[in-house]
């Protein structure tokens, strides 16, 4: 296999997924500065719970972590999750003029439900890689498209201030710190454990379509 890395066989083996997150209609309706309002706030409403979600996947993420490094980074995850990006969405409520306390207690759609519990189940029930190959999907894909957003123009401040969150470094530094653990785990994984991992990550883009299209229904 020479150079060629683990992460971007994982990526390849998974492009018709990937390539439709980065052309969805999500995307290309922020991209061209032209996502409703509507949809943007059941958005936020279902990404705001997600990230409570996503604290409890990084908490399984840390016990299971192979040393102190990864246990290190990890910490660092959990504090940016519980304040920077909790932090974030108190000011987008206040800023749309909706109360927080409403916009949490919006329904979810099944879509988002199936999101949030498979998300987890990866981390609470698999392996460490495991766990880690669906938030390097969430989160590669994530950063990749929200850096070329966030050089159009977006006249929404609180979705810019979202673009630019995704688009920053210490997003990218976190997004590459889980590539670098695919990439570490190819190293040992034998062929069953590298296809559960491609399939993992196959996966968790599939459900993050489905979450994306749920924005759109009301």
């Amino acid at each position: 296999m020479g150079d060629r890395r683990f992460s971007d066989e994982v990526i390849d083996e998974n492009r018709e997924a990937w390539d439709a997150m980065q052309t969805h209609r999500f995307v290309q309706d922020i991209q061209e500065d032209r996502l409703s309002p509507a949809v943007f706030h059941r958005y936020l409403a279902y990404e705001s719970a997600f990230v409570e979600t996503a604290i409890s996947i990084f908490g399984h993420l840390l016990v299971k972590a192979p040393g102190l490094p990864e246990q290190r980074w990890l910490v660092g995850v959990l504090k940016a999750l519980s304040e920077e990006q909790i932090a974030y969405f108190d000011e987008a409520f206040r800023e749309i003029g909706l109360a927080e306390s409403g916009l949490r207690g919006l329904a979810l759609p099944m879509p988002v439900v199936v999101f949030q519990k498979s998300m987890l189940a990866f981390a609470a029930h698999g392996p460490y890689v495991e766990g880690v190959a669906a938030m390097f999907a969430a989160e590669w894909m994530y950063w990749h498209w929200c850096r070329k957003a966030a050089s159009r123009r977006i006249s929404d401040p609180a979705l810019r201030r979202w673009v630019d969150l995704h688009a920053a470094e210490g997003f990218e530094a976190q997004a590459r710190w889980l590539k670098q653990q695919i990439d570490a785990a190819g190293e040992t994984l034998d062929r069953a454990g590298r296809r559960r991992v491609s399939s993992v990550f196959g996966l968790a883009l599939r459900l993050e379509i489905d979450f994306h299209h749920a924005a759109y229904s009301a």
